[in-house]
């Protein structure tokens, strides 16, 4: 009975022992093949993003040579683009260098507008908000203001706006202050030769107005332009009626050739005035080397396409997500292609 016993927990013990090394290992070796079939799965998926990428190139190879004489044409378009561009800010700085100069050589005559010399037109407005608007014109049209009357709470507001050659001034009476800005639009038209009642009815064509007819206004023959409801009487470039509507604004008072007060161009004694210096309207593109700069030169782009030419596509992706985690697989994709392409055509 002892001896079988003892038979009997050897037997035990070593059922025990044998069970848990088997499930022990067979666990070890459960988690070893895990781990492989995982990296294998990787590998594989690695392998077939590479020899996918390198179907989507063959492909590609075939496109780029098809396209190869509009690409190169293209280029050459560019780079004659990008020469032209520098041309034209280095003239462009030129202009602005010599701006204040040039401004304060232009002859007055230059903005002569007028076949007339001078005139002064009182208007009569039917609209909710202005009570009438005054006009006047000296040396032929390089002295020009428009004085405006509106209604504003039982108040009437007074507002006037002086063109002097290329220099706007905005006059507000209630507030006592005026504002000088430079009109560069006013400055490059300003032209002796120029025909300015032939630019002017250009400019009436271009905004879609017609000629429809003549009229005499304060015996003023004028033309009759017409754009919808939009109605304009004009003798020799000034509008002497204008209909949008039933808005209608009419010239009930005429003087030509008869001298203008000077104080009508002037800021009143007392108000605050700020001029805003002529240069200022433009921006400042002296500084052309930070655009040139911003490009890489042609040295490191053939350096980095030299490197793109001996690498897979999986080697690429790492590169990109060290430097931009959160690129995405279709960017990262073309982004391949296209320097792919790049490389191989430096060949040619």
């Amino acid at each position: 009975m002892k001896k079988l016993i003892l038979v009997l927990g050897v037997l035990i013990f070593a059922f025990s022992s044998n069970s848990y090394s088997q499930f022990g290992i067979e666990n070890r070796i459960k988690n070893k093949y895990k781990k492989i079939g995982k990296e294998k799965a990787i590998e594989q998926k690695t392998k077939a993003e590479d020899k996918g990428m390198e179907e989507a190139d063959k492909g590609l190879n075939k496109a780029t040579d098809a396209a190869e004489p509009a690409i190169d044409t293209i280029e050459k378009k560019q780079k004659q683009g990008e020469e032209y561009m520098y041309k034209g800010l280095d003239k462009y700085q030129e202009l602005v260098d010599g701006y204040d100069e040039n401004v304060e050589s232009k002859d007055p005559a230059d903005y002569k507008r007028y076949s007339f010399e001078s005139a002064i037109v009182e208007y009569s407005v039917n609209d909710s908000k202005t009570e009438r608007k005054e006009i006047y014109i000296d040396m032929g049209g390089y002295k020009y203001a428009e004085y405006d009357y509106v209604r504003k709470k039982k108040k009437t507001i007074k507002t006037a706006e002086i063109l002097i050659g290329s220099n706007m001034i905005s006059i507000d009476f209630a507030d006592k202050s005026a504002v000088q800005v430079h009109n560069p639009a006013a400055f490059f038209l300003a032209n002796p030769d120029r025909d300015w009642e032939e630019s002017s009815k250009r400019i009436l064509e271009h905004l879609g107005y017609k000629m429809i007819g003549h009229e005499t206004i304060m015996d003023k023959d004028c033309e009759i332009w017409k754009q919808g409801s939009h109605r304009l009487w004009v003798w020799n470039g000034l509008t002497l009626k204008t209909k949008n509507g039933h808005n209608i604004e009419m010239a009930t008072k005429l003087t030509v050739n008869e001298s203008v007060p000077k104080e009508i161009f002037n800021v009143p004694d007392g108000f605050d005035f700020e001029v805003v210096d002529a240069k200022s309207m433009f921006p400042d593109l002296s500084d052309t080397s930070n655009i040139q700069n911003d490009e890489m030169s042609e040295e490191d782009w053939n350096a980095m396409l030299d490197e793109i030419e001996n690498m897979t596509y999986s080697e690429y992706k790492v590169k990109v997500l060290e430097e931009d985690p959160e690129a995405d697989d279709e960017s990262i994709k073309q982004g391949y292609l296209y320097l792919r392409q790049e490389a191989r055509r430096r060949h040619k």
